[in-house]
Order: C-alpha cells, then sequence, then structure tokens
C-alpha cells in the first residue's frame, strides 16, 4: 500500500511537473516523462521480487522445467516494456510508431514462446 501511494504521488507529481514544462518546452517535457517512467519502473521492479520469487517456488513444486516458464517471464516483461514505449510514443505524438511498437511487442511474445508451443505439442503427440 505503501509502495502505490508513494508511486501515485510521484506520477501525478511528475504529470503535472510535465504539463507545466510543456508549454515552454516540449522536449524537456519528453524527457522528463521519460525519466519519470524509467524511475516507475525500478520501483515496481523492486516490488515485483516477491511474486517473481513465489512463481519460480511454485513452477518447480509443480515440476516445471525452467525452459518451459522462461518463455512466459519473458513475454511479460516483453508485454510490459512494449505497452509503456508505446504509451511514450503516443503521449510524444507519434501514433503510428507506438502501434508498431504494440504490434512487435505481440509478434515477439510469439517467437519466444515458440518452445513453450513446441513442447505442448510434443506432449500431445505424445498422448496420441
Amino acid at each position: 500500500m505503501n509502495t502505490a501511494m508513494k508511486l501515485s504521488v510521484f506520477a501525478v507529481a511528475a504529470a503535472l511537473l510535465t504539463v507545466l514544462v510543456k508549454k515552454q518546452s516540449p522536449e524537456l517535457a519528453l524527457v522528463l516523462s521519460l525519466c519519470a517512467c524509467t524511475l516507475g519502473a525500478a520501483v515496481l521492479l523492486q516490488a515485483l521480487r516477491p511474486l517473481l520469487s513465489l512463481a519460480n517456488s511454485l513452477a518447480a513444486k509443480a515440476g516445471l522445467e525452467p525452459e518451459l516458464a522462461e518463455p512466459l517471464w519473458k513475454c511479460l516483461g516483453m508485454g510490459l516494456l512494449t505497452e509503456i514505449s508505446a504509451g511514450l510514443c503516443a503521449d510524444a505524438g507519434q501514433t503510428a510508431l507506438a502501434k508498431v511498437v504494440e504490434l512487435g511487442g505481440g509478434i515477439l511474445c510469439l517467437c519466444v514462446s515458440l518452445p513453450l508451443l513446441q513442447a505442448v505439442l510434443a506432449l500431445i503427440e505424445g498422448l496420441l
């Protein structure tokens, strides 16, 4: 709860500062927004550590091989990264570039998940 409150206050303060700076210097406002997003993401990554530890522990107890869980984590990371990047591109007025980033994230997630798909197909083939 404390982290959420700090993050929310920080985000609102950064947004207000960005709006004020944008009138004078749009380029500086974009840099400020990028810095605020980077700092916010760093805080969130620290908050995710216990969740990742629990998920890895559950995967190990379930007997899930790390090679099969890795694509899921990569897709999650790429999804979050592309969502943030696309939002920043859209805020900068580059809507088409934002759509390309979103499309690229989806395609790359599919590429990363190919080993998982191959393992599922091998399992189905073994059952038949």
